[in-house]
């Protein structure tokens, strides 16, 4: 067998909701995918899926704790602080059993293939040597020989025909010197009556697609598209810096830099910043407008806009924005702020 690393002690009670909201939700989403999840979540295996993908490229990825702007990869650690923020607000306090994580006494870190034993309710027992906080525990043994004829294989280690064959395990996790030193414990391992990950899969449900879309940012009005999420920043940034003519030599301008070109003179307050210079700066100046919308929206929606068909688009406050392809593949382009018979005045304001 494969040596092990030894198991870590066990964690302070109580589990707090924060610490783990983010490992429950992730199990939640791929236990569904997996479809080894007790019940429906009403949220389609590639939403899921979406939900966990991760966006290596995107340098935000490890901060889902801002709300501001769009969501970084991968989405469902955004989803989880907002689903903490919601909870610990009491607006969930009707659909979520937030004191079932009182019932927790401590983490037990435990590897396969006794994770899915204990978690399917065939290992009821698990054994420790005597060390750190295991020594809160009561019930302990001179060696694992005698905790395995005490406490039988079958609950300890379930499938393992022999105390022999059972002890040998034991000895890829702990050294017969530290056995002798320390002694062994028997931990008793209860199902709480409603797991955690339960009543998170429960909410889920009741929120369905539109209540994660409104946890994640997105906005909901005529057109929008129930079953969207947003595109990672890395593929907005992408379509963004495609360049714009690759037929004419020597050019370098990229389609969001044409784009602000044609809207750099409508603001009369010089809300697009100047832009002016070659073609290399009129790009950087178009990064900064596009880095600045992504990261300060207030509006998100995936929506059907005539003629250009389904779209993300962001705006921030004071309505200047941004529009792309559903999928965030192709730049449509920049957006004024909403205005009466903007068309006919040429949005100029």
């Amino acid at each position: 067998m494969e040596e092990l690393v030894p198991p870590r002690s066990p964690g302070l009670p109580p589990v707090q909701l924060r610490e783990c909201i983010e490992e429950l939700l992730k199990f939640t989403l791929t236990s569904s995918i997996n479809e080894t999840l007790e019940i429906d979540l009403g949220l389609s295996k590639d939403y899921c899926s979406n939900l966990l993908k991760d966006d290596p490229h995107d340098p935000t990825s490890d901060t889902p704790d801002s709300f501001e702007g769009v969501p970084p990869y991968p989405l469902y650690k955004h989803l989880a602080s907002a689903l903490y923020q919601f909870i610990s607000s009491g607006a969930l306090c009707k659909m979520y059993n937030k004191p079932v994580l009182k019932t927790i006494d401590f983490e037990l870190h435990v590897q396969e293939p006794f994770f899915s034993e204990l978690k399917d309710g065939l290992k009821t027992v698990e054994g420790r040597c005597a060390m750190g906080e295991y020594n809160r525990m009561s019930t302990s043994y001179p060696s694992f020989s005698d905790l395995l004829e005490a406490e039988s294989l079958a609950r300890v280690l379930p499938g393992i025909k022999t105390i022999e064959e059972g002890v040998q395990i034991y000895r890829n996790f702990y050294t017969e010197e530290k056995e002798r030193s320390n002694g062994v414990l028997a931990i008793c391992v209860a199902k709480p009556a409603s797991q955690p990950y339960i009543s998170l899969a429960n909410l889920l449900s009741g929120l369905s697609y539109g209540g994660v879309q409104s946890l994640l940012g997105l906005m909901h009005a005529a057109g929008t598209i129930p079953e969207a999420l947003p595109p990672s920043r890395s593929t907005l940034l992408s379509s963004f810096m495609l360049p714009y003519n690759l037929n004419v030599k020597g050019s370098t301008l990229t389609h969001g830099a044409r784009a602000l070109a044609k809207h750099a003179n409508r603001s009369c307050n010089n809300s697009w910043g100047s832009f002016d210079g070659s073609d290399s700066n009129k790009n950087r100046l178009a990064m900064d407008v596009i880095n600045h919308l992504i990261s300060h929206s207030c509006w998100l929606n995936v929506h059907i806009v005539p003629p250009n068909g389904a779209v993300f688009e962001i705006r921030v406050e004071g309505g200047y924005g941004a529009r792309w392809s559903k999928d965030g593949t192709k730049f449509v382009g920049f957006l004024e702020p909403y205005m009466e018979d903007g068309h006919s005045k040429g949005w100029k304001h």
